[in-house]
């Protein structure tokens, strides 16, 4: 399969600047999800990287040959939509032979094989007979999904195709869907806002914001490492806690002063907070109670400190977790916290590696 090679990719619609030099490499094989919230330009780059939107700057390669004035039919490329595409006055068979036979130019014979071959993969052969409307969306996702590999194309892009299903389907899916493209070694690109599909399904993320490309990296690289303050509000459920500190002033952490060269905000993950009884080196930070969120395996305690900033708290299921309206304090582990440049939003490092001077009150 090949490698996709994207190189300085700009595009713009007006005056609207949609992706700004964007550069990303895919190896042959991989699965890479592009994580990022709407309006980040994620979609417009899966639709260059097909040829249905032409870049103004920049350049795609598939395994080292530019596709620039290739058409979207000629690249060796399948896509799947976000809601399905499929003919509505076709069946499952159709829907999946008529890109085969006139795109691909392969006999009707020979497209209704390569279609009941990968539909017994899929286990929708069952369907084959069926016209969109006879199927659920689950099932209309599978058959546009066969569609796609019943190209045998090197490379499968998918635009969002899980949004739109409820909660159990979406689950299961997202399982099928990761085993399939593993299983058929295609090299692949997922678009989504769904960090728990992209954390489930890719082998690497590229998180995109405004057009630029914030951080690429393995799930847990972005989760224990984040390098942008965007990156660390946005990935994790609940996401990074951040507390915002001026150069020399008072953070939310209870008998804590902290001193930089510039002003920061302190990072620190919901686990590594605790409601214990604190150790004598951790950061304390008190507030109120508002919510109390079970979610079967732990529980999600949101608290609002004295300045007003919200804190996640995770806790283990089995513990007595306050009610809420209740003042509680919560402590974290000097060593969990991050620190993150207000002026760059780059992460900086630990506070060692920050610079970063912490005076006990």
């Amino acid at each position: 399969m090949p490698t996709v090679e994207i190189t300085a990719i700009r595009k713009t619609f007006g005056e609207v600047l949609a992706l700004d030099g964007i550069g990303l490499t895919v190896q042959d094989g991989e699965n890479v999800a592009v994580l990022g919230p709407s309006g980040s330009g994620k979609s417009t780059l899966l639709r260059i990287i097909a040829g249905l939107e032409t870049p103004d700057a920049g350049d795609v390669a598939f395994g080292g040959v530019s596709q620039r004035g290739i058409p979207a039919h000629r690249r060796d490329c399948a896509i799947v939509f976000q809601q399905f595409a499929l003919y509505p006055h076709m069946t499952a068979m159709g829907n999946i032979t008529t890109g085969l036979r006139y795109g691909l130019g392969l006999s009707k014979s020979a497209a209704e094989a390569r279609a009941r071959e990968v539909a017994t993969v899929m286990r929708v052969e069952h369907l084959l007979a069926r016209k969109p409307r006879q199927m659920s969306g689950g099932q209309r996702q599978r058959i546009a999904l066969a569609r796609a590999l019943a190209r045998r194309s090197g490379v499968v892009l998918l635009d969002e195709p899980l949004s739109g299903l409820d909660a159990q389907l979406h689950a299961a899916l997202r399982v099928e869907i990761a085993a399939m493209l593993r299983q058929v070694g295609a090299t692949a690109l997922n678009v989504t806002h769904d960090q728990l599909d992209a954390m489930a399904m890719a082998d690497r993320i590229a998180v995109i914001n405004e057009g630029k490309i914030e951080q690429v990296g393995t799930p847990d690289d972005l989760y224990d490492h984040p390098d942008s303050l965007f990156v660390a509000g946005f990935v994790g459920s609940p996401p990074m806690n951040l507390l915002p500190v001026e150069s020399e002033g008072e953070s939310s952490f209870d008998a804590v002063q902290v001193k930089a060269s510039e002003s920061v905000t302190l990072g620190v993950r919901a686990e590594h907070l605790t409601l214990a009884e604190p150790a004598a080196d951790a950061w304390p930070v008190s507030g109120l109670v508002v919510l109390v969120e079970p979610t079967g395996v732990d529980r999600v305690v949101r608290m609002r400190t004295d300045r007003g900033e919200a804190i996640a708290i995770r806790c283990p299921a089995g513990t007595a977790t306050p009610a809420p309206g209740t003042r509680i304090t919560a402590s974290a582990p000097p060593g969990a916290v991050r620190v993150f440049s207000q002026r760059t939003g780059r992460h900086l490092g630990g506070l060692d590696d920050a610079g970063v001077a912490v005076c006990r009150r």
